[in-house]
C-alpha cells in the first residue's frame, strides 16, 4: 500500500482532533485548534522558506507527505481549520459525522483509488475511488450510532455523498479543508429546512 504513514495519520489525525473535542471541551479545544493551526502553517511556511529544513522534513518525514508537496504547504493545516470550523459553526452530532467523513472516506477513496481505480472520471480521481469514499462515509455515520450520536439516515447518506462529491471535485480550495465544511453545512441545511 502506497503512503501508508500519510493515510494512517490522516486517519487518526481526524479521529485525534475529533477526540480533543469531547475530552478537554467545546472551548479548549476550539482553543486547541487554533494554536494547531498556526503551528502547522508556521512550521510549513517556515519549511519553504528556508531549504535546509525542507530538506530535513521531507528526508524524515516524507512517508507523511505528497511529492509534490516538497515545496508547496502540506495539507495538515487546512485538514485542523477545517475540522476546527467545522465544530465551531454546526451542531456536534452533524459536525462529529462531517470530520468522519473526511477522516474515514478520503483515504478509502485513495486507497481503493490507487490499488483499483482504473476508471478515471476527474483527473487522477476514479469511479472506484469516489465510491468507496461514499460507502466508507456512510458506514462510519452508522457506525456513530454506537457512540450516541443519532442522525436521520437520509442525513447520513446526503452528507456522505456531498463529502465524496467535495473530494472528486477539482476546487481551488484544499478537500481537507472543503469536505467537513461543505458536508456539514449541507446537513445543516437540511437539518433547519426540515425543522
Amino acid at each position: 500500500m502506497k503512503h501508508i504513514g500519510r493515510k494512517v495519520y490522516h486517519l487518526f489525525g481526524g479521529l485525534g482532533l475529533l477526540a480533543l473535542y469531547f475530552l478537554l471541551g467545546r472551548r479548549n479545544a476550539l482553543v486547541c485548534y487554533g494554536i494547531l493551526f498556526v503551528a502547522t502553517l508556521a512550521i510549513d511556511t517556515a519549511r519553504l522558506k528556508v531549504p535546509a529544513f525542507n530538506r530535513f522534513f521531507y528526508a524524515h518525514f516524507s512517508g507523511f507527505l505528497r511529492k509534490n508537496e516538497q515545496n508547496t504547504l502540506t495539507g495538515t493545516a487546512p485538514y485542523v481549520l477545517g475540522i476546527g470550523l467545522t465544530l465551531l459553526f454546526y451542531r456536534t452530532d452533524i459536525a462529529t459525522a462531517a470530520v468522519c467523513f473526511l477522516a474515514f472516506g478520503d483515504v478509502a477513496a485513495t486507497t481503493i483509488g490507487e490499488r483499483w481505480g482504473t476508471t478515471k472520471i476527474a483527473g487522477d480521481k476514479s469511479l472506484e475511488g469516489t465510491l468507496a469514499f461514499a460507502v466508507i462515509a456512510t458506514a462510519s455515520g452508522f457506525a456513530l450510532r454506537l457512540a450516541g450520536v443519532h442522525l436521520a439516515p437520509g442525513l447520513i447518506v446526503a452528507g456522505a455523498l456531498v463529502a465524496a462529491g467535495v473530494e472528486l471535485a477539482p476546487l481551488r480550495v484544499n478537500d481537507n479543508f472543503a469536505i467537513p465544511v461543505v458536508s456539514g453545512g449541507v446537513m445543516e441545511l437540511i437539518t433547519r429546512l426540515g425543522s
